[in-house]
């Protein structure tokens, strides 16, 4: 199946995870680290999950719980329940994610690797997550050590540049720059300190 990848902006956007098992958990602790605001609808749910900041209903799934919703996730073990949640989410306008039937998907959520706001997924189209997660375990040893930091610094270089340069090829040709791995190398000597050297050093032509 083809799919096009995206990454999703969650801050205050509310996603509906219907079922308690492990897999619906799973999706609850990742919507709840990508900023969404989560409900999570199980008759049943487990008091020892940490599922912190995450809305609890516990009772039995009607469509009234998805109102809102801009994405939702049918993960219970009733084949026909999760059609019918698919089917009662289109309506509403979400976006659904049905577990363990691909043929009634929308979208499809990648293996990820993260250090901080570096996020790498890879995904298989939903034929075979089983795979797509040995991918990730291979990217993830791949990815080098303060990645996350420094793409932490970049963005407040970023910020700077936008307020001192006002060309826009010459920001970008900077930022080109800031990213190589020789300045990548200086971050991880001296931190912070040497994306901001090179940064003054940039703007002023030195």
């Amino acid at each position: 199946m083809k799919t096009f990848p995206i990454m999703l902006n969650m801050d205050d956007r509310i996603a509906v995870v219907v079922g308690g098992g492990p897999v619906g958990l799973r999706k609850v602790r990742s919507l709840r680290r990508a900023g969404a605001q989560v409900k999570l609808v199980a008759e049943k749910i487990d008091e020892s999950e940490d599922l912190l900041g995450a809305e609890l209903r516990r009772e039995p799934y009607h469509s009234g719980l998805l109102e809102g919703a801009f994405l939702v996730f049918a993960c219970t073990d009733d084949r026909d329940l999760n059609v019918r949640i698919a089917a009662d989410a289109r309506k509403v306008g979400a976006m659904v994610n049905t577990a363990d039937q691909p043929e009634d998907c929308d979208f499809f959520l990648p293996a990820a690797a993260y250090d901080r706001d570096v996020v790498v997924a890879v995904g298989t189209g939903g034929a075979s997550p089983v795979l797509a997660g040995k991918l990730r375990q291979y990217i993830a040893t791949a990815l080098p050590r303060h990645i996350g930091e420094f793409a932490a610094a970049l963005a407040k270089a970023r910020e700077k540049l936008q307020s001192e340069v006002l060309d826009g090829d010459r920001r970008s040709e900077i930022m080109r720059r800031l990213a190589d791995d020789d300045v990548f190398e200086a971050f991880c000597k001296r931190g912070p300190a040497a994306v901001r050297s090179m940064l003054k050093s940039l703007i002023s032509g030195d």
